[in-house]
């Protein structure tokens, strides 16, 4: 799992960032929590990755004019512990559900509201607030509400050559009370559902104002003025639940998953957004007026030191970096590409550091950066210029052990143990950590390295025991002393590929070519990745509309990013689509089948497959009919099931089902336009559909608009 070639640069000031950006194919880089498993799993290339943390006023965290400002590097981790967010009780209540303490030391609280997922928590805490988003580009800054400024999964209202800078959320005022809660199948997961909660009630206990905003249920988070339903129930949760069911059904808009289908998350939203509008209610009527720090002085994020700017490094080349590892100062070069945890092990020669996943999932190259828990895969080795580093090496001697390393023995914490490392170090995170830790939370806290086998009731008994020994903080490493490092096999590092490597081979990729040879497309046996049933009315008549489906060349004309490259001759064709969905951007090359045409019964079946480059592959099986509506004009009808596999299998989640609807509607609309003789509306470019079709991508260039707008 290894990122595509890409240049790096990490300029010192705002203007610069905005003169990388202008450049082609460039991706802003703050946190990287989640841009780095999209590079890994080569769902994004981009030709640049512009580092921000360098950039001067974007550490800015302080209270200010009765908001939170919240730079564009301050991470989420500093926000939770720092002083000033108290200010807004929300934020406190969310963060600790974002991902685990390892993505949150280095995830940045605007990069997650820049990511945009679904399931993200950050954003719906920003539209329960009516927090203020501030974005700058070339044509200078603006301000953008929070609900305006989430487009779609995964996508925003910032254009490619702007940045989010800043995010202002209001501090609480008085009489306001907060409520957060979600489901997940462990902690950190993705939330099949969650609501923000917010209530503000008068000196004399009325319901001034109530707000609900709901994730995981819809492509961006759904707000609903909730004041009257409050009012009326006042504040009784029994009576809430009632009240919530309609709202439920109102609120979820997907096509749902493997984890739960759209009726299991909206009882799953009713029970939430009751229960926690009661608690919101309830903590109102004592909640008092938040106070600003006595400064107005911006202050620095006390999570991380000053970064240093770093000038562009091309995509082939390898550069110098320095850091300190276990106290001994080491330099390696690397390409851009490489992550910490392939540096540490080839180059550096510490292979206590395992390797999993690479994606950030499993924990198994969880270290220590500058003191905070990190996943070495999700960290590239250019950024850690300066840093200091602790590997599992570090913690203890041979001859003297480190507490931590002897209570795991002593309860016989491992089985295989390649978990260990990960485990020791995350744990040791913890116990350094602000606070006390209780045998009751540690499931929870070391959810985030993920190891069931049967030692794992031992860790967690080694972990108390060490909590309990040394209440007032675990003690430090013991082994980080200046020594000579040596790498491996002279270092070369499994982050470089030549030419004639992977990258090479990944090119002469391709998709079947059984079309050539006459033989038709099939789709797999099993179940499907994702199913889609849309259904549209359009103005158009039965016979325009089914004009534009039967002609292949203009109902791909309706179909944004897709190009039709070949008929192969009876109702076989060749094709290409390019989607782009946040940092995700995917070119696929396929082919596609009429398999039935029905001119008189107006309806089609299509199959089609394709693949990319990244190794991620799609079929799909599309049925489209229309069919006169009763007042006139038609209804189309499409469904779909799809099949994916590779690395886009990974990632897909629920956006498959629920992206691939969304495309269908704007298709249908482009075929409505094209039956009336209009033009097709603009569209916004290649969209999401493709997670969720990758085959259909490549029937859909034809056949696959249809599927796309579904």
């Amino acid at each position: 799992m290894k990122p595509a070639p890409f240049a790096y640069v990490r300029p010192g000031s705002l203007d610069d960032v905005l003169a990388e950006l202008a450049g082609d194919d460039a991706k802003v880089l703050a946190g990287g929590q989640s841009l780095v498993p999209v590079l890994a799993m080569r769902l994004g290339r981009p030709a640049t990755l512009v580092d921000i943390t360098a950039a001067r006023g974007l550490d800015r965290l302080d209270v200010d004019g009765g908001a939170l400002h919240v730079g564009a590097a301050v991470r989420q981790r500093a926000v939770e512990h720092a002083d000033q967010a108290r200010a807004v009780p929300l934020l406190g209540m969310a963060l600790p559900f974002v991902g685990h303490r390892e993505l949150r030391s280095r995830g940045t609280v605007c990069g997650s509201l820049a990511h945009a997922d679904p399931a993200a928590e950050l954003p719906a805490v920003a539209c329960c607030l009516d927090a203020e988003l501030e974005v700058a580009g070339p044509r200078g800054r603006r301000t953008v509400a929070a609900d305006e400024f989430f487009a779609g999964a995964m996508t925003t209202t910032v254009a490619p050559d702007e940045v989010l800078v800043a995010a202002r959320f209001p501090v609480a005022r008085a009489g306001e009370g907060h409520g957060f809660a979600e489901i997940a199948r462990r902690h950190g997961d993705f939330a099949l559902a969650g609501v923000v909660t917010r209530v503000r009630r008068g000196p004399d206990g009325a319901v001034l104002a109530a707000r609900l905003t709901a994730f995981g249920v819809s492509d961006r988070p759904v707000t609903r003025d909730v004041t009257d339903l409050v009012r009326t129930t006042e504040g009784a949760e029994g009576l809430l639940r009632e009240a919530t069911a309609g709202l439920a059904a109102e609120m979820v808009d997907t096509a749902g998953d493997a984890h739960g289908s759209p009726g299991y998350r909206r009882r799953l939203l009713a029970v939430l957004a009751a229960r926690e509008l009661a608690r919101a209610h309830r903590t109102a009527a004592d909640a008092a007026p938040r106070r600003e720090p006595a400064t107005r002085e911006p202050n620095r994020n006390p999570a991380r030191p000053p970064e240093r700017a770093r000038a562009r490094v091309p995509a082939q080349e390898r550069v110098a970096v320095t850091f300190r590892v276990n106290g001994s100062e080491a330099t390696v070069r690397v390409p851009p590409r490489m992550h910490l945890a392939d540096a540490l092990r080839e180059h550096v020669g510490l292979t206590g550091t395992h390797l999993g996943c690479e994606h950030g999932v499993c924990g198994m190259c969880t270290v220590l950066v500058d003191g905070s828990a990190a996943r070495a895969c999700l960290l590239f080795a250019v950024q850690c210029e300066g840093t200091e580093i602790v590997t599992v090496e570090g913690l203890g001697r041979p001859e003297e052990q480190h507490p931590l390393q002897q209570a795991f023995s002593a309860h016989h914490a491992l089985q295989c143990g390649f978990c260990t490392p990960g485990m020791l170090m995350s744990s040791y995170d913890l116990l350094a950590g602000p606070g006390a830790v209780t045998r009751e939370d540690l499931p929870e806290q070391m959810s985030g390295v993920l190891c069931r086998c049967t030692g794992y009731r031992g860790i967690l008994a080694a972990v108390a025991d060490v909590a309990a020994a040394h209440p007032g903080g675990v003690p430090a490493p013991l082994n980080c002393e200046p020594r000579v490092l040596m790498g491996r096999s002279g270092g070369s590092g499994q982050g470089h590929t030549e030419q004639s490597g992977a990258g090479a081979r990944e090119s002469t990729r391709g998709v079947d070519s059984s079309l050539d040879g006459g033989a038709d497309l099939t789709v797999p046996a099993g179940s499907p990745s994702a199913t889609v049933e849309v259904t549209s009315a359009l103005g158009a008549p039965v016979d325009a509309v089914w004009a534009v489906l039967d002609d292949v060349e203009r109902m791909v004309a309706c179909l944004p990013g897709a190009a039709l490259t070949e008929a192969l001759g009876g109702d076989r064709y060749r094709g290409t689509a390019g989607v782009a969905l946040g940092p995700v951007k995917l070119s696929f090359a396929g082919l596609a089948q009429i398999v039935e045409r029905d001119a008189d019964g107006h309806r089609l079946r299509m199959i089609g497959q394709g693949s990319d480059a990244g190794g991620s592959a799609t079929q799909a099986d599309i049925r489209l009919r229309t069919e006169p509506a009763p007042g006139g004009g038609s209804v189309l009808r499409a469904d779909a099931d799809l099949y994916l596999s590779g690395r886009i299998a990974q990632f897909g989640r629920a956006l498959a089902g629920d992206v691939s609807r969304r495309l269908f509607e704007q298709f249908a609309t482009a075929v409505d336009a094209a039956a009336a003789g209009r033009e097709a509306p603009a569209r916004r470019g290649p969209s999401p559909l493709r997670l969720a079709i990758g085959a259909l991508l490549d029937a859909v260039r034809r056949r696959v608009s249809t599927v796309r707008r579904r």
